[in-house]
């Protein structure tokens, strides 16, 4: 359970920056002049875009998309975090009434 948390949490932290470097992205390509040549790379591959409101309309929906899925994980992490924490009590209560009952 402890590795799901972390990994969530890591799958949580890279989405996070994946959609910040998307919200910088978007500013920059809408502050730049009309009539300026701008480049899309995917992959290896670089090549031009002719269309610049479709590359920014295609940009906020990947962003869309990732914020959906970063506050599906963050319910998910806490989700786990709250059986965790179930768990750890439930454990440290039999714990305690076995050592209880050893006691007397």
């Amino acid at each position: 359970m402890e590795l799901q948390i972390e990994q969530t949490a890591t799958q949580r932290y890279q989405l996070d920056v994946k959609v910040k470097e998307l919200e910088r992205t978007l500013k920059e390509l809408k502050e730049v002049p009309d009539g300026t040549e701008i480049f899309k790379n995917s992959g290896v591959v670089i090549y031009r875009v002719q269309d610049r409101q479709k590359l920014i309309s295609e940009l906020e929906e990947q962003k869309e998309l990732s914020e959906i899925r970063l506050k599906t994980l963050e319910r998910q992490q806490k989700s786990l975090e709250d059986k965790y924490k179930e768990l750890e009590d439930s454990l440290r209560r039999t714990y305690d009434e076995q050592r209880k009952g050893k006691s007397s």
